[in-house]
């Protein structure tokens, strides 16, 4: 792919600027303990769609990368809290997904395998017993335990931790026991769905993507992604429909004429989807505006409530990026790239049979696979890195970046906003 080979050869060409750049924005911002990142990459750009700052999706990374993940976290721990030997990891609860629990094992594993000691707690006001089972698709069973509070330190039973890991984006409100505790919290309880908003952190990525493409010396629109907000809109309400499909048309139209200007041969799209939330719910792939003004009840069905049940009333129109990488006939992928604070962990491939290059992948019938891909063996020889290439790592870790200006703007404004 002749794109992605020049992004690479000037990453390269340039790379202890890149460095400097990556260790100066690294500092000023606080960046999230762990990320992950859903690249599109295409004939003409590459780009993140979607970071996730609570990330699941452990339990799909080869053993190499559980390996580095194991490491990162003690070198990030020794740095950043040297006292930690006990740490609690905070799940999502309202799922019984035996991969979703195979996530959870194989981060408690890794940190295990790292000496600390783990336990699994839950933060829910309706949960009676002390400590419930819930399956991975191993077939082992993950002992989870109700955290409590006292005196402001979280603890379970005899376990007090030195460290609280959350793996739950709490889309729908921001939990009070783990607001203002004596333990460390990471990430940010208050960078939860219930705060964070989609349009802010591409913002702050597009920032630092124009100051990337100044160092490697690219056009910005290469790494960069157009997204823009509407709030306060119902998609079953026509008035609603037509707000938000008069916003579609004139970014198809201004990517119609980015397309002409720069000699690309592709239909422009765009995705809208949800301004808060994950698990690729309430996203849709739109050709016109008269999609969404003649949006079927199934549509308006899937745009009605994001995770959690949460209403969807706001929403982002972003650009669509055309996946390129094509693996069968009928076969479609991504990259996902996980991130230890700043230092890339590893990763893997996100692909979905059912669906087309111009269509979200982060739905039904995907599957996973090692970035390798059509060399089975690299895991165990170690060489996965040969399939994790400069592009795919520095627009991941700006988009980290872009995530630590996030936590800094929302911890600045108060935190917690939307707790409702």
């Amino acid at each position: 792919m002749r794109f992605l080979d020049e992004i690479n050869y000037r990453l390269n060409e340039k790379a202890k600027e890149i460095e400097d750049w990556i260790d100066e924005q690294s500092r000023k911002a606080r960046v999230p303990l762990y990320t992950s990142v859903d690249l599109r990459v295409s004939h003409h750009k590459i780009t993140p769609v979607d970071t996730n700052i609570f990330p699941a999706g452990f339990n799909n990374l080869c053993r190499v990368f559980r390996e580095r993940v194991g490491r990162l976290f003690r070198e990030e721990f020794i740095r950043s809290h040297p006292e930690t030997r006990k740490i609690v990891v905070v799940p999502e609860l309202h799922t019984r997904n035996p991969y979703y629990w195979e996530n959870i094992q194989v981060i408690k594993t890794i940190l295990e395998s790292e000496g600390f000691l783990v336990e699994i707690g839950l933060v829910s006001d309706e949960l009676y017993q002390d400590g419930i089972g819930f399956k991975a698709i191993s077939g082992k069973e993950v002992k989870a335990y109700k955290l409590k509070r006292k005196d402001g330190i979280v603890y379970i039973s005899e376990f007090i931790p030195d460290l609280i890991l959350i793996n739950n984006d709490f889309s729908s409100e921001c939990p009070e026991i783990l607001r203002d505790i004596s333990q460390p919290v990471e990430p940010p309880v208050e960078m939860g769905w219930h705060t964070r908003r989609k349009n802010v952190h591409f913002e702050f990525y597009n920032k630092l993507a124009g100051e990337l493409a100044d160092i490697i010396e690219i056009d910005p629109w290469m790494i960069s992604i157009e997204t823009f907000s509407q709030k306060g809109v119902d998609l079953d309400k026509p008035e609603d429909r037509e707000i938000v499909a008069t916003h579609v048309d004139l970014l198809l139209n201004r990517l119609r004429n980015e397309y002409e200007k720069r000699g690309v041969n592709e239909k422009p799209f765009v995705f809208v989807k949800s301004n808060s939330g994950t698990y690729g719910m309430s996203v849709l792939s739109v050709l016109a505006g008269d999609d969404i003004r003649t949006l079927n009840a199934e549509g308006r069905k899937q745009m009605k409530v994001t995770k959690g049940g949460k209403p969807v009333r706001d929403v982002v129109i972003q650009e669509g990026i055309p996946t390129s990488l094509k693996f069968e006939p009928q076969v479609v992928g991504e990259p996902v790239i996980y991130l230890i604070k700043s230092n890339v962990a590893g990763g893997f491939l996100r692909q979905n049979k059912g669906k087309s290059k111009f269509d979200n992948l982060n739905t039904k019938g995907m599957e996973f696979s090692c970035l390798s891909f059509e060399n089975e063996n690299s895991c165990e020889n170690k060489e996965c890195e040969k399939f994790l290439p400069p592009a795919y790592q520095i627009v991941a870790r700006v988009a980290g970046i872009a995530a630590g200006y996030e936590i800094e703007k929302i911890l600045k404004e108060g935190g917690c906003k939307d707790s409702s």
